[in-house]
């Protein structure tokens, strides 16, 4: 078996050590023990699942057959998105600071707006600090690394990362990768020309 190491915060390796000279059992033992206990408790999807299945609501095979067709939808949409995103030479693409991008698609109503945005170049340009009044924006990055700056936190975010910017709040990004690329959804629309 390959020995793993956790790395404990000070005042729990003390505590644990503190432990194994009372009860006798090795830090080994006594980190195992709890953490075995940690894992066993079940997730909110589990319980849900359990008490579905316990109440008669659904079977396990209608759960799997349902988990099953939800990630083939999950699967569907994406592919739309990506094609919705191939290149338009009829789409205008917008530059701001190391960031390139343009609209790929606004609902009729103007609730919904996507966005395709990526990498111009490795410099590491920054936006300006930019402030959205009325829309919730979401960004899911797809690849490379993303540094963002949220009111005054900054966070740097990978491939699969989902950040979600409320109404009002400054933020600041920046591609960290000459592959980054992210899909923005904003909701309602930006304020932006068609």
């Amino acid at each position: 078996m390959k020995i793993q190491h956790l790395v404990l915060d000070d005042d729990v390796h003390k505590a644990l050590k503190a432990r194994k000279k009372r009860v006798g059992i090795t830090v080994k033992e006594i980190g195992n023990s709890a953490l075995r206990a940690a894992l066993s408790i079940p997730t909110k999807e589990e319980l849900v699942v359990e008490k579905l299945i316990a109440t008669g609501k659904i079977t396990r095979e209608e759960y799997d057959r349902a988990k099953q067709a939800a990630a083939q939808a999950l699967r569907s949409a994406q592919r739309r998105i990506a094609e919705a995103m191939a290149d338009d030479p009829d789409r205008q693409v917008m530059t701001i600071g190391s960031w390139e991008g343009r609209e790929v698609y606004r609902s009729p109503d103007d609730h919904v707006q996507v966005f395709d945005h990526w990498a111009r170049d490795a410099k590491r340009v920054s936006t300006p600090e930019l402030v959205h009044d009325e829309s919730h924006v979401w960004a899911i990055v797809l690849s490379g690394k993303v540094r963002m700056r949220i009111d005054d936190e900054e966070k740097e975010f990978g491939p699969h990362s989902v950040i979600h910017i409320p109404p009002r709040t400054p933020h600041v990004s920046t591609p960290l990768t000459p592959d980054t690329r992210a899909v923005l959804v904003c909701t309602p629309a930006l304020s932006l020309p068609r």
